[in-house]
């Protein structure tokens, strides 16, 4: 677990991005339903995590600073419900809250918009800051949102805009708790794959294999994947989302594996493309040697002080060279016919983590990076995604130990 020390640092950097007085507002997301009294499963918020520890409905981080006064803080949490403890279990105590967060002050929801008018009306206080989820022009308001705008109404006079983006640009940045993280959510996406893979061959079906994944990791208390696993092979890997997952696998086909295994809420993300009957073609190990080989310039291109879109521009240029040099292509426009994605994204508490785009690269971000080569009429889809930590002046491969190599996962296969 994170400890509470490392918590209250991320507060601490977060109040040094403020300037003047203010109010900083971080509520939890909230369940979905799905019909009658069902609920689809809870999602903690990441934001509030990340700066409380805290990954349970009905909490409130609020965090604020008066003129003439020191920063303060204080955790907004549910009470103890005998009724809810009897159907659902019991929800922290303030002991447990502070115990987890670093947070002294722990006090129950429904008394936090009092707190709030008393700061509007007695303090004065104009600026106030929310974390909420923008939901876009067609899309309905979340919890977040919704009181946002309930807020604005009672008060259109005071100042109300988002604290996301300066959370989010802490959140770019990995602490060695982060890190440590998620390499132990690789190593546990790891065992899960070589546990499918030592099993796989011919007639074995796209979700049997995905359901050895999902046991490995169920076995050490991670029962939800960082995301929905993809499990595609021959062609239907040439669809970059395909998550039927439904098909027998044929001898002499490709089965790609994008798949990631969470820990404490951290996320892995891995590409793996391997043989079904455990022996790649020599047109196989081809293509999946220049995979590899753009990989490889992917990483030594990944560099502090450039855009990710600059990064990702010149991985494209990189690998029009490569493909014409391999003869795979005559034209560098060919090559949307088999590439059509970019080579990576930032990853954390999200699989796909929040960033802000004008933001350069820098030391401890953690990308991957997963180029792809599709080719519907040849019945390939190939993709070699592994998470890599920006370093100063070397990245360090936090899945280094995964399989990836043609040699390493036939060997690997053959270890049944």
């Amino acid at each position: 677990m994170i400890s509470s020390v490392a918590f209250a640092e991320r507060r601490s950097a977060l109040v040094e991005l403020m300037e003047g007085d203010y109010c900083i507002v971080v509520n939890a997301s909230s369940s979905k339903p799905t019909s009658a009294d069902g609920m689809y499963p809870y999602t903690p918020s990441r934001n509030l995590y990340y700066l409380t520890g805290i990954d349970q409905e009905n909490s409130v981080l609020v965090m604020w600073r008066l003129k003439g006064r020191e920063a303060k803080e204080c955790l907004y949490i549910s009470p103890y419900d005998e009724a809810y403890a009897k159907w659902y279990g019991t929800v922290l105590t303030k002991e447990q809250a502070t115990e987890n967060s670093g947070i002294s002050d722990i006090r129950f929801v429904g008394g936090e918009d009092k707190f709030f008018d008393k700061l509007v009306s007695r303090e004065r206080l104009n600026k106030f800051y929310f974390d909420w989820h923008n939901c876009g022009l067609r899309g309905s308001p979340g919890k977040r949102l919704s009181y946002v705008n309930t807020f604005k109404t009672a008060y259109p006079g005071i100042q109300a805009e988002s604290i996301s983006d300066k959370i989010f640009s802490l959140r770019m940045i990995k602490d060695v708790h982060e890190i440590e993280k998620i390499k132990e959510a690789v190593e546990l996406t790891r065992k899960g794959f070589e546990a499918a893979a030592k099993k796989l061959e011919p007639g074995m079906n796209e979700r049997e294999f995905e359901a050895e994944l999902i046991y490995e990791w169920a076995k050490e208390g991670e029962k939800t994947p960082a995301f929905p696993a993809i499990v595609a092979g021959g062609s239907r890997a040439t669809c970059l989302h395909y998550v039927s997952n439904d098909t027998d696998l044929s001898d002499g086909e490709l089965l790609l594996v994008d798949h990631g295994a969470m820990k404490n809420l951290y996320c892995s993300d891995i590409t793996r493309t391997i043989p079904v009957s455990g022996k790649y073609t020599a047109r196989q190990r081809e293509l999946m040697e220049m995979v590899l080989e753009i990989q490889a310039k992917a990483n030594e291109l990944l560099r502090p002080g450039k855009l990710h879109r600059e990064w990702n521009d010149e991985v494209l240029e990189a690998y029009k060279e490569i493909m014409i040099r391999r003869g795979e292509i005559k034209e560098p426009e060919e090559i949307s016919n088999f590439y059509y994605h970019g080579i990576g994204h930032h990853l954390g508490l999200d699989t796909h983590d929040e960033n802000v785009a004008d933001i350069p690269i820098a030391p401890g971000m953690v990308f991957t990076i997963e180029p792809g080569f599709y080719s519907a009429e040849e019945g390939i889809g190939i993709r070699i995604e592994d998470d890599i930590l920006v370093g100063e002046t070397e990245n360090t491969n936090l899945s280094a130990n995964f399989p990836r190599t043609p040699d390493e996962i036939e060997a690997m296969m053959a270890s049944k």
